[in-house]
């Protein structure tokens, strides 16, 4: 993230939140220390999640339907929702241990046809993070873009991740998240249809009580400095959106802000 984008995601964090219940949902890829594409370095991703714990008297760390039940109440305060997307193996190696070692609740989205793909977890694995407090989401069969699916592979594609899952791990799958967060009016009623809860997209912002449960703004982390990340847990990563929305407004030749891809 360059310096000045990460300057305004620590501005906007310190801007007043809004007014009652409200949840900042936050998005990981991978936890790899290779620097592959969308990785936060595991020493990274360790410290992240030591600062969740440390403010977790003033901001709790609660799981997606924790989170959808209290904005239902339109009682309490502030909350962080952690989710992970794609199903990387890297996330049982590096992610797990540090959920566990803390007690922090988070929701692993999985394209279910890929489990056991080169650098993708193995149904062992995917079975271990169920195991170890992480809940399954999905996120499709096969990570394809929704809006190009007929109604036939829409159907399969979003029903069928649900009963995949649900076969694997022998409970309720209830959140999805939208494939590189494309969605469109069919998508959402897809989702709708297939009995989904809750589903996850890749717009920043907060998840209030008057926000659809099918379309849960989630902000991305990355590398960020300590203070980036704080920012990012009080909404920072909200300018973002803000930023994206001047860029498609930009006459053409000019400049784009650059904001680093989730």
């Amino acid at each position: 993230m360059r310096p000045a984008v990460a300057g305004a995601v620590r501005l906007r964090g310190r801007l007043p939140t809004p007014a009652g219940v409200a949840a900042c949902v936050l998005g990981w890829h991978r936890v790899d220390a290779e620097g592959a594409a969308l990785a936060v370095h595991p020493a990274q991703f360790a410290r992240q999640m030591e600062m969740l714990q440390s403010q977790r008297q003033r901001v709790p760390v609660v799981g997606m339907e924790d989170a959808r039940g209290a904005l239902g109440c339109r009682s309490g305060s502030r909350f962080v929702v952690l989710t992970f997307d794609d199903g990387w193996a890297d996330n049982h190696t590096n992610a797990l241990p540090l959920l566990r070692h803390y007690r922090l609740p988070a929701t692993l989205y999985v394209p279910s046809r890929m489990l056991g793909e080169p650098g993708y977890m193995t149904a062992g694995q995917l079975l271990e993070m169920d195991a170890g407090g992480v809940a399954v989401g999905a996120h499709s069969r096969t990570h394809a873009d929704l809006r190009s699916c007929g109604p036939a592979e829409l159907e399969r594609e979003v029903r069928g991740s649900k009963e995949d899952l649900e076969g694997l791990i022998g409970k309720p799958v209830t959140s999805f998240a939208y494939p590189a967060g494309l969605l469109d009016e069919r998508v959402v009623a897809a989702v709708r249809a297939a009995g989904f809860a809750t589903a996850v997209t890749s717009k920043p912002g907060w998840w209030r009580p008057q926000t659809s449960d099918l379309v849960v703004p989630r902000g991305f982390a990355g590398n960020f400095s300590d203070a980036t990340f704080l920012a990012a847990t009080k909404g920072g990563l909200g300018i973002l959106r803000h930023l994206d929305a001047i860029n498609r407004l930009r006459p053409a030749g000019l400049p784009a802000h650059r904001v680093a891809k989730p």
